[in-house]
């Protein structure tokens, strides 16, 4: 039904067409006709809607590690994750992330408008043994020739970090493995590098994301950090994705790696959204008809 506004604009659908009014213009617009959508492609749209749920729950966890993103990755991330979730073997329905090859998560730029290669000379190394331990590696470098700094930026100095989360999507638990900080200064012309080790026992059964991340910021003159505000200055990436095996945990065990504490683990609840109870509605509904 359609009316008339105040300012003489018709609002509303008339038969198949559309009215609504834009400033001083009048708009008409086709309303598509309903499009019956197969099986397959309702199942495929619920389980990326599944992955576009696990990525929220990524994002959410990491949202104060990347600070600032492009205005893509949102996308970017949640078609990756379906990506990875597709490679699983099992049916629609029966799969997730916990099924998933990770590969293609890793290496993920939270940030492409601030890629780590063009911000600094050094190359990031990361090593997962067969315990579970995690190995990391950057350099050798010079801080004041081989980052590139922000313009305009008084005084600047820059913090590299690393985390390591595990995450159990079935569950939605989360447990912070581990995490440090470098800091450098654009006036340190000696040669340095990074070298870092986590040597927790890692939860059995859950996915590990390892992230990496580059922070410039200024002190003012009681110590007091301010960060760039150049959103082309916040490189953030995914080092590694891998799921932790029963092996890692025996392994881990035996070599006595330090269980991490429960002060750094959170639970968010349902992250799979029933997707599979609608999953199986749909295809009991299709056998029926």
């Amino acid at each position: 039904m359609a009316s008339r506004d105040k300012n003489g604009k018709i609002r509303g659908k008339i038969d198949n067409i559309v009215y609504r009014g834009y400033k001083d213009k009048q708009i008409m617009q086709i309303a598509p006709k309903r499009v019956k959508q197969t099986l397959s492609t309702k199942l495929s749209a619920l389980e990326f809607g599944l992955a576009a749920r696990q990525a929220k729950f990524m994002r959410k966890v990491f949202h104060n590690v990347y600070e600032e993103c492009d205005g893509n990755m949102v996308r970017r991330f949640t078609a990756t994750v379906a990506t990875c979730i597709r490679t699983a073997e099992k049916e629609i329905g029966e799969r997730d992330l916990h099924d998933a090859d990770l590969s293609q998560l890793r290496g993920f730029s939270f940030n492409e408008n601030a890629p780590f290669e063009k911000l600094v000379a050094a190359s990031p190394k990361l090593y997962v043994a067969a315990n579970g331990s995690i190995r990391f590696e950057l350099g050798p470098f010079v801080p004041a020739d081989d980052i590139v700094y922000p313009p305009n930026f008084f005084r600047p100095n820059c913090s590299f970090g690393i985390f390591a989360v595990a995450f159990d999507f079935r569950k939605g638990n989360v447990q912070i493995v581990e995490y440090a900080g470098f800091d450098f200064t654009e006036e340190d012309s000696n040669q340095a590098e990074i070298a870092w080790s986590c040597n927790k026992l890692l939860p059995e059964g859950y996915i590990v994301l390892v992230v990496f991340c580059l922070r410039y910021f200024s002190l003012n003159w009681l110590g007091q950090r301010t960060q760039t505000t150049n959103k082309d200055f916040y490189p953030s990436i995914i080092l590694d994705a891998f799921h932790v095996t029963p092996e890692m945990t025996v392994l881990g065990a035996a070599d006595q790696l330090q269980p991490p504490s429960d002060d750094d683990f959170s639970s968010y609840g349902d992250t799979r959204g029933r997707i599979s109870q609608r999953v199986a509605r749909l295809i009991t509904k299709a056998i029926k008809k």
